[in-house]
């Protein structure tokens, strides 16, 4: 194509078809192409400089397809987010890059013409690409991921509860940082939050999928946005709902005062309906959810043990339930999809129940005890699927042994289904190298069709990208592409990052430092003090001070001169560089359980808690202390 005006055809003239056209042109234009959006058909095809975007080959998996015609390009999908999602693999064939969610992660490149001879048909591997709110966020936050989930083909995002509540409050509030001024933030704040969010959503066509725990509490007629003690809940209840709390130790009463937390006694059958007429009833006045996620009480070990329940397995209830909640939501007609839950208690399956209408739901595994350190394509069963004992479960940390459970569920249930999974929540900041973590992901991601499972829905804090985006970056390409090997996208992630010239000396670096990691990315002292991985990474620290030593120079010279997206990719590199320097000692005072562990790690988080206003976009200070503190209690005998 030449360099006149280039116009892009809008030929179904639907919202997010229309946003792919203006994301198209302002783009491009960015670029230095001059285009112009038609929506008449007819105007357009006098043009030979055209971009004509449709729908080909409708279904709802996606499927993109660009090729070149007599006018130009024709930019197509099979739905209307597969025309976005083709517009951007568009401009990234023309150069154009997004290494990281907002604007200091854009790449524009200066063009002079339209690219020839792109040609792309492709179906990505997993019908489900998830991501779903957890951490500290802000509105912008979300914004600025869900934008980014876009442009890598990500085709879902799940907000946790009716408004997440709790996710923001983590960032408004900045309870746990006082150099932050903390701002107001009430519910209607946080309602024209989630507004915003879900016209964010809405505007690429991206599937939206709400709620999770909560149900039980809505039963009560309270809220559940989140895991707040109440010391006093039982107040805001009836003495009527009262009765529908489990009963724990001859008692019912909220589970360790936090009513989220607090299952339900299930044998009643004014709770299930409780429950499901709740789910219903949100169902219907949110059309806009595509999938709602019907779980029960966050916790585990804390099930009903009245003489009713105590004889029944909670999946029983859970699947009695669901079958009440198809035939409601059947008699209202409304379609929503309803994504069950796998988890803690609920991994045994029911031994009497089976689930009806399958087409209804989507089964979500969500093995949160499992180990990070191995794949599941690398691990095998060692302790098999252990004996159901109410309230005294004992939860598999080998991932081949939760596959386990998974796949007794399977055999009645043949659905689809996704792996809710928790890579980039907590396991991402023990070892901020991210290699280590990165190939277990990719590897993940691979065998999940081995699986029988659809897709990933990943739990996860949305500022992932300190000291890189590699994590992000495996995690959509494989997605997508179940095939494409771990290397190719380390090349990709790091050549886009850093520049071709200091890529490799980027990547490894931070592949040795994930290396001599290792031995302590998993707990060194509980269930019991290991002293072969203790000594190996005492034997580390001095090891990564020198490869830090060595590399700062590089890192330093490549600040001085490097500008916008790339700029901020070294500059993320040299704070991180000094983040080890206080780090690195503290995991020594760790594996030796010296007494000044403590105060070595709140170091460090002085430095990160001083630096958010800078590192806020690209790493969440907030869950990052968090979950080093855990290390800190584990080394204290604080367990």
């Amino acid at each position: 194509m030449d360099t006149a005006e280039t116009f892009i055809n809008i030929q179904e003239n639907h919202p997010t078809i229309r946003f792919a056209a203006k994301e198209l042109s302002r783009y491009l234009n960015l670029a230095g192409i001059k285009t112009k959006i038609l929506l008449e058909r007819s105007k357009a095809q006098k043009n030979k400089n055209q971009i004509s975007l449709c729908i080909d080959r409708p279904s709802e998996t996606d499927h993109i397809l660009i090729k070149p015609d007599k006018n130009g390009y024709i930019i197509s999908g099979s739905n209307p987010r597969s025309v976005l999602f083709a517009s951007y693999r568009f401009l990234y064939e023309m150069g154009f890059r997004w290494i990281r969610p907002g604007k200091r992660g854009e790449i524009i490149p200066s063009i002079k013409r339209i690219k020839k001879d792109i040609s792309i048909d492709e179906i990505p591997s997993y019908k489900y690409r998830t991501l779903c709110i957890e951490g500290a966020v802000s509105c912008q936050h979300v914004i600025d991921i869900i934008d980014w989930a876009a442009k890598n083909y990500m085709n879902g995002y799940f907000i946790q509860f009716h408004l997440g509540t709790s996710f923001f409050k983590r960032w408004y509030q900045h309870s746990d940082n006082p150099y932050m001024k903390p701002e107001k933030l009430g519910k209607e704040d946080v309602e024209k939050i989630v507004a915003r969010i879900i016209k964010e959503i809405e505007k690429r066509g991206i599937r939206f999928e709400r709620m999770g725990h909560g149900w039980t509490c809505r039963a009560l007629g309270i809220e559940g946005e989140g895991w707040d003690t109440e010391n006093e809940g039982l107040k805001k209840i009836s003495q009527e709902k009262q009765k529908y709390l489990a009963m724990l130790n001859g008692k019912r009463e909220f589970f360790r005062n936090v009513p989220l937390n607090t299952n339900l006694c299930y044998s009643n059958p004014e709770v299930r309906s409780a429950i499901t007429d709740a789910i219903v009833d949100y169902a219907e006045k949110h059309p806009e959810v595509d999938a709602l996620h019907f779980w029960l009480a966050d916790g585990s070990n804390n099930n009903c043990e009245c003489e009713n329940c105590i004889k029944t397995r909670v999946s029983d209830f859970y699947v009695m339930m669901l079958n009440e909640l198809d035939k409601k939501l059947t008699l209202r007609n409304i379609p929503t999809k309803i994504i069950f839950l796998i988890y803690v208690d609920l991994l045994w399956p029911p031994e009497r129940e089976k689930i009806e209408n399958q087409d209804r739901f989507i089964i979500m595994f969500a093995p949160i005890t499992r180990s990070y350190s191995h794949s599941f394509s690398d691990t095998k069963p060692e302790e098999g699927i252990k004996p159901y004992v109410k309230n005294k479960l004992v939860f598999p940390k080998n991932a081949a042994d939760n596959m386990l459970y998974l796949q007794r569920w399977q055999e009645n249930f043949k659905g689809d289904g996704v792996d809710f999974d928790y890579h980039i929540i907590w396991a991402c900041y023990y070892d901020l190298n991210h290699f280590t973590l990165a190939k277990v992901l990719h590897k993940d991601i691979g065998y999940l069709k081995k699986m029988n499972l659809h897709g990933f829905i990943s739990c996860q804090v949305q500022r992932a990208s300190f000291p890189t985006n590699l994590l992000m970056d495996i995690l959509s390409r494989t997605l997508w592409n179940r095939k494409i090997s771990f290397n190719a996208v380390v090349e990709e992630t790091f050549d886009n990052a850093f520049g071709k010239k200091y890529s490799r000396d980027v990547a490894e670096f931070l592949r040795k430092m994930s290396d001599l990691w290792k031995p302590f990315f998993e707990p060194v002292f509980i269930p019991k003090t290991d002293e072969k991985r203790i000594n190996l990474g005492l034997d580390n620290i001095k090891k990564m001070q020198d490869i830090c030593k060595s590399f700062r120079p590089l890192v330093k010279k490549q600040v001085a001169c490097e500008k916008n997206a790339v700029g901020w990719s070294w500059k993320y590199l040299d704070y991180y560089l000094e983040l080890l320097d206080l780090l690195i000692p503290a995991y020594s005072a760790y594996l030796r359980r010296s007494s000044d562990c403590r105060e070595k790690f709140e170091r460090a988080f002085d430095f990160v808690k001083k630096n958010e206003k800078i590192l806020h976009p690209a790493l969440d200070v907030s869950t990052f202390t968090g979950v080093l503190r855990w290390r800190i209690n584990e080394a204290e005998g604080i367990v």
